[in-house]
């Protein structure tokens, strides 16, 4: 039986835990033979990153703050080096402020809403920038967004809004 993936390369950012659809998605790379790259956005989730990491069989597992264009350099440095193409870049990052989350939308601080657009939402352009030349055949880029996005969903506040920005 052949594998889908066979050969190729497929970097996954910021799979959270094993319920997610990242997961699942990663974990289908690898049932059809990708090589899987994963990474995680700051100290607080690397073993838990690590950990899945090692359930999945992933060939690396890498830190990588988005919002940091020195560690997505980095990454990208890291991806040359180590067979120098991508094949496939799944875009799973979110995060916004706990306290933005948790109180009325309306209370939302300027700070707060700016990170989530640059981590839920710009991120993606800055991925897709960086990722890109590594793909000189051709690849795909996707993200995943939420419902929250179009919906109300209690105690989405800012991640709606900034879920919404990542669609349009």
């Amino acid at each position: 039986m052949s594998q889908l993936l066979a050969g190729k390369t497929a970097l996954d950012l910021d799979v959270a835990n094993r319920w997610s659809i990242a997961y699942a998605i990663s974990a289908a790379f690898v049932r059809e033979g990708a090589k899987l790259i994963l990474t995680y956005q700051s100290e607080r989730q690397k073993a838990t990153v690590e950990e899945l990491g090692a359930e999945l069989k992933a060939h690396s597992v890498l830190g990588c703050d988005v919002t940091k264009p020195e560690e997505l350099s980095g990454l990208v440095e890291h991806l040359r080096a180590d067979g120098g193409t991508v094949d496939v870049c799944v875009h799973s990052i979110a995060f916004a402020n706990r306290e933005d989350l948790s109180r009325p939308f309306l209370e939302t601080s300027r700070d707060g809403f700016l990170l989530a657009q640059e981590v839920s939402a710009y991120s993606l352009v800055s991925v897709a920038r960086a990722v890109a030349p590594l793909m000189p055949q051709g690849g795909s880029i996707l993200t995943l967004t939420y419902l929250g996005s179009t919906r109300v969903v209690r105690n989405y506040n800012v991640m709606g809004v900034a879920k919404a920005s990542l669609e349009a």
